[in-house]
């Protein structure tokens, strides 16, 4: 691999860290340009119902441009992929002509973003990007189908962009390390404007059979900060140690709020339209994480741990609770332990958790319909065989011991197969 094309997979490695295979597919002296990614296919059980499914197939792109004074600069744009599920519907409806529909888009945006690097002054990016908080967040999220579920990386029901945790939205990032005391340190820098708009609705507070609705584009997750410190000490296989934390203001604030009157709640009327909010909160998350070896799935021993605490970071599932909002303050913990041997280290075993509770929060227990805290739990347990560099299958279970208000299956048995460019 020639020097400039190691230059452009180590630029692509801000946008990808979980990616292994690149495929040259131009370099020259000005520019490389390679496509990396895989598609991966499952076929999962739950409670007796068997699915061909989509994992969580990816294509990629990165061009690397050598600069002056030794910068290199470039882009990483990468989609998700929808391949193996036709995505498609049938309606049917009295008299209409039956008409295909797309139930979810077969190609989304993953990564996006731009890039300047220089081994003094550090990495730059700007755009959708991992987090700095996914460095300390990643390093248990290696399961084949599921898990990433208590890391408070992956939040709100998505990936983390709007709280900047996982797959970070319009985000400014810097990382610099430094070798010093036997190992690496690493600094990460984060920040983010106005990421996206909160629509929020309240109903009671402007008196019986209202509903007081923010205006579109006045309530916003607002300005975000984010920092992350780790450490990679040359000690035995290699043992990682990380802390991370992130931080989004929730800007509740307008002097333009809308009240309606519900008491028909299938007519609502307007009745004021300058009722003013000021109820202006964060969401922000802490993590912190250990690991040991030379990497998941490589020669001999990886075990990895790590530990968040939340506000505002998690929702819960739709219909388990009444009043404002479903937002909770969270406490969670991920697990991940997997041991490789055979010839070119190609059988794994792994397991390991993901625990994630409701913490301290009075206004959401009063606010649940079952009456309980919410707690997710998944233990996990899967098998792996690597056929080649680019070629794995896979065994994957997960037993479910989560509550009523969490429950979303009764845990899951899968076999898979990834191929990678």
């Amino acid at each position: 691999m020639s020097k400039l094309l190691r230059l452009a997979v180590a630029g692509a490695a801000i946008a990808a860290p979980l990616y292994s295979q690149a495929l040259p597919v131009y370099e020259s002296n000005q520019v490389a340009l390679y496509i990396q990614g895989y598609l991966e296919v499952n076929q999962v059980n739950i409670e007796g119902d068997t699915v061909m499914a989509d994992g969580p197939s990816r294509l990629g792109f990165n061009l690397d441009v050598p600069a002056y004074y030794d910068w290199n600069v470039g882009f990483n744009v990468e989609w998700g992929l929808r391949a193996v599920s036709p995505n498609q519907q049938l309606d049917i409806s009295g008299d209409q002509q039956a008409s295909p529909g797309e139930r979810q888009a077969p190609l989304y945006v993953r990564q996006g973003h731009v890039y300047a690097k220089h081994a003094l002054w550090g990495d730059f990016a700007a755009g959708k990007q991992w987090a700095v908080y996914y460095d300390v967040a990643g390093i248990t999220d290696w399961y084949n189908v599921s898990g990433g579920l208590a890391s408070g990386a992956y939040a709100l029901g998505g990936d983390g962009g709007i709280t900047g945790t996982g797959r970070a939205d319009a985000a400014l990032t810097w990382r610099k390390d430094w070798e010093a005391l036997g190992g690496t340190f690493q600094v990460g820098l984060q920040r983010a404007a106005h990421v996206a708009n909160l629509n929020i609705e309240v109903e009671g507070v402007a008196g019986d059979d209202t509903l007081l609705v923010c205006p579109p584009g006045d309530c916003e997750y607002g300005l975000a900060r984010g920092i992350s410190l780790t450490y990679k000490a040359n000690l035995g296989d290699g043992l990682f140690l990380g802390t991370a934390y992130q931080r989004t203001n929730l800007d509740i604030s307008t002097d333009d709020g809308l009240v309606y009157d519900i008491s028909d709640p299938f007519d609502p009327v307007l009745i004021q339209d300058d009722y003013v909010i000021r109820a202006s909160s964060n969401d922000f998350a802490f993590i912190g994480g250990i690991a040991y070896g030379k990497g998941a799935f490589q020669k001999g021993l990886y075990a990895a741990f790590n530990w968040h605490r939340s506000h505002n970071n998690e929702l819960a599932p739709p219909g388990s609770t009444m009043g404002a909002t479903n937002f909770f303050n969270a406490i969670g913990s991920e697990s991940f332990v997997s041991y490789t041997w055979g010839a070119h280290n190609c059988y794994s075993v792994y397991g390991g958790h993901n625990l994630l509770k409701s913490h301290n929060d009075k206004i959401f227990h009063e606010a649940l319909i079952t009456g309980d805290m919410y707690r997710l739990a998944k233990y996990y347990l899967g098998f792996q065989y690597l056929w080649n560099e680019r070629v794995r299958v896979y065994f994957e279970g997960a037993a479910d011991d989560s509550n009523e208000v969490a429950a979303q299956d009764n845990g899951f048995a899968s076999v898979g197969i990834r191929v990678d460019i």
